[in-house]
């Protein structure tokens, strides 16, 4: 038995011995060996014409794509995509398949009608525009950041969709935009292989300031946001370590008080923001800016969408971000006064008559607290000969706790006998607080009031009287208020009220106008009503007797 399985054994290897050598003569086809596929490119050259969004037909693109035998595809030459929007104007380079423009058509930047573009200034030797790739393996990074990808543009069923690919003998790599027809918001993809650690990033910071807003203490860009599990984060751009990582974000990005530049991520792993620090090849000003990117996942993908736009309430809403639109504690306030003056704005036509009115009515809704604070100190004013003889009374005993006592007792019944509320005056002023901080953040936050130009020589709310008229005219007008309202005989209550108008006036000088005017206003109609009221008190003093 044993002999007859060694003998099959021996016939078999025979076999396979003979049809190893025989077969590639009686059979020459099937000897052959299986090539790799070639990539489904061909070269082609088209003719680039102006991009729309609305047409059915696939705008064309100019395009030179090499393929050879070994599976490279790339372009001969740097050329641009033009993505044009109603709101907006994208350009994408092949050199790295990134975005090197993003214009807003409705947001022009400050002192010229050229649109505000989101993406910083570069130097031109650099490649580290938004979507750039960030490589642990630096040759990796220079090689696909510094390739002229091949570009397919094409329409398909009302979506502009643009290809990127590149591939040599080391990997390839495809990034892939697609256009709908909402605002500032589109779709990417980005796929490297073989898979690599790396990262999708924008950046570095948000926009190229210009020399007025470089001066500006209101201006605050370049800080870094991150929302994750429903909570937004920001991060001072000048703050913190130099890469800070967070799992699993619903967005990661870079703002400003106007503009916001995020990353949504669908596909792909944690959250980076990264802090470098770059010298001005032009000032030699040295400053820390933030890159906001997302990890590549696994199989070395990344996917998601984009946003970059202006800061409108109503958008950043609609996609889910409207946290993301800062308006400090008072938020609910800076809100409701933005919505009001849009509203009013519809038919004043000017923002700064839209904030007069809204002042107006302010005032009216605060006008019952501020009748009680005159009546209140009409009667300090009326029983300061009483608070005088109380005070003298004790004047010897300072120092003694029980005598102090004594005094303040004396003094709340008196306040009780002529019907004299102590917080009546101070409250008013603490009411005003809250809706003089919900202005502030408005007009240095608000995008719907950037550039709102007023009347003269105020040509834009949102930053200071350049000539300081308006917060000198403020000052005076304090003043004036101050000595109009009565005199509760306490002198150094009175001392802090005089000080009051030059502690303001000075820190008003640098704020938004559009602040200054709103104190401004209500520093008028202040005066108008302290008139009004002496006027009446004096002709009908019995009045205040039966408040």
């Amino acid at each position: 038995m044993e002999k007859r399985i060694f003998l099959a054994i021996v016939i078999s290897l025979g076999l396979l011995l003979l049809w190893a050598t025989a077969a590639p003569k009686l059979f020459p086809e099937l000897a052959k060996k299986p090539e790799p596929p070639k990539p489904a490119v061909t070269t082609t050259r088209t003719t680039t014409t102006a991009t729309t969004t609305t047409t059915s037909t696939a705008p064309q693109v100019e395009a030179v794509v090499q393929t050879t035998p070994v599976g490279r595809v790339s372009a001969e030459r740097t050329q641009n995509v033009v993505i044009d929007k109603p709101e907006y104007t994208a350009v994408f380079s092949n050199r790295g398949a990134q975005l090197v423009s993003f214009k807003l058509k409705k947001y022009p930047h400050k002192k010229s009608t050229e649109p505000e573009d989101l993406v910083k200034s570069r130097d031109r030797e650099r490649t580290d525009f938004p979507f750039a790739i960030d490589a642990s393996d630096d040759n990796i990074e220079k090689r696909l950041n510094s390739a002229l990808y091949a570009v397919t543009d094409r329409v398909d069923r009302g979506v502009r969709i643009i290809e990127f690919r590149y591939a040599d003998d080391r990997g390839w790599a495809t990034k892939t935009f697609r256009f709908t027809d909402r605002p500032y918001l589109f779709d990417f993809s980005v796929e490297v292989n073989p898979p690599t650690p790396y990262r999708v990033e924008i950046g570095p910071g948000i926009r190229t300031l210009g020399s007025e807003e470089l001066d500006s203490r209101v201006v605050m860009t370049g800080n870094g946001v991150v929302k994750r599990e429903d909570k937004l984060k920001i991060i001072r751009r000048d703050k913190g370590d130099r890469v800070q990582i967070y799992p699993a974000p619903q967005y990661v990005g870079i703002e400003d008080n106007y503009f916001l530049t995020v990353l949504r991520p669908s596909h792909g792993g944690d959250g980076v923001l990264e802090r470098k620090n770059f010298t001005s090849a032009k000032t030699k000003e040295s400053r820390d800016d933030f890159y906001a990117g997302v990890n590549a996942a696994s199989d070395g993908k990344v996917a998601g969408d984009a946003f970059i736009g202006p800061k409108e309430t109503k958008l950043l809403d609609q996609y889910g971000m409207g946290e993301a639109l800062q308006f400090g504690w008072f938020g609910l306030i800076a809100r409701f006064f933005l919505s009001t003056l849009v509203w009013l704005n519809q038919f004043t036509k000017n923002y700064g008559f839209a904030i007069i009115v809204l002042t107006i009515m302010i005032k009216i809704v605060l006008y019952p607290l501020a009748h009680k604070q005159n009546v209140s100190m009409k009667k300090m004013q009326r029983a300061a000969p009483q608070m005088e003889a109380i005070k003298a009374k004790y004047k010897k005993s300072r120092t003694d706790a029980e005598q102090r006592q004594k005094m303040n007792t004396e003094m709340m019944q008196l306040y009780q006998k002529e019907g004299i509320n102590p917080m009546a005056g101070c409250l008013p002023l603490v009411l005003q607080l809250p809706i003089l901080w919900g202005f502030y953040n408005l007009l240095s936050r608000a995008i719907e009031l950037r550039g709102a130009p007023f009347m003269l020589w105020i040509t834009d709310l949102s930053e200071k009287d350049p000539y300081y008229i308006t917060p000198i005219l403020m000052t005076a007008t304090m003043f004036l208020q101050t000595y109009m309202m009565p005199a509760t005989g306490d002198p150094a209550q009175r001392k802090i009220f005089l000080m009051m108008p030059l502690v303001f006036g000075f820190m008003f000088k640098d704020f938004p106008s559009g602040l200054v005017l709103y104190w401004l206003v209500q520093n008028i109609l202040t005066i108008i009503q302290q008139w009004i009221m002496n006027k009446w008190w004096k002709e009908h003093p019995v009045e205040l007797q039966g408040d």
